[in-house]
């Protein structure tokens, strides 16, 4: 083992030497240049050129162009101009979509207005034209025999339009409502009038719709 490491040692040191001489021999001829150089390198190292191609390479690395600091400072203006556009860009979407969202919600709460008011006026018909309904009957109730009036009207109760009866015989005439109330006679009868009576002394149907919106409020 110690001839081994004896052996690396003279290697070493025969190599160190060998390169002492040959630069003490370039320097006395005075040919010491940057092609001896090269060519001193090959040998010691064991390469057999003539050093042209390790000058080629050397020649490479020095002509390798670094960018300039102006090139630099240009490339990453470049890189934040690209990087603000796209800010920009993503901003400018954002505010259309908050945009649309703003418009979106005007739509629809003026589409709701109008719905509302639509119903509103629907409801409004129907009630006229339900009220002109009941005056219809009302006037039809007045034209006939007091008992057939009384028969329609309990054909209405029994239909549980409770309120159109009361409502009918509130707009009729006192004569007219006195001779069609005469004519509940029998007791199941009398029950019926002392019911729509009491309805008309609380003022219904007008006091329960009254009530009924109360509540909803």
């Amino acid at each position: 083992m110690s001839k081994i490491f004896r052996g690396l040692a003279a290697f070493c040191v025969a190599t160190v030497l060998t390169q002492v001489i040959l630069l003490s021999y370039f320097l006395i001829r005075g040919t010491l240049n940057r092609s001896s150089a090269i060519q001193l390198i090959a040998l010691v190292n064991g390469i057999d050129v003539s050093g042209m191609r390790l000058q080629e390479i050397y020649q490479q690395g020095e002509n390798y162009e670094q960018p300039s600091y102006a090139e630099i400072l240009t490339q990453r203006k470049m890189a934040s101009l690209d990087m603000d556009i796209r800010l920009r860009s993503q901003q400018e979407f954002r505010d259309e979509l908050s945009i649309m969202l703003a418009d979106l919600r005007t739509d629809q709460d003026r589409f709701s207005d109008r719905l509302i008011a639509f119903r509103n006026e629907l409801k409004e018909l129907s009630d006229e034209a339900q009220d002109n309904g009941l005056q219809d009957v009302q006037r039809t109730l007045q034209s006939l025999d007091p008992e057939q009036a009384k028969e329609q009207l309990l054909i209405m109760y029994d239909d549980k339009r409770i309120d159109d009866v009361v409502t009918i015989l509130q707009a009729m005439s006192t004569d007219a409502r006195k001779d069609i109330l005469a004519e509940f006679t029998t007791p199941a009868e009398v029950e019926i009038l002392a019911d729509i009576l009491h309805r008309i002394s609380e003022g219904m149907p007008v006091s329960s719709l009254i009530k009924e919106t109360g509540e909803k409020l």
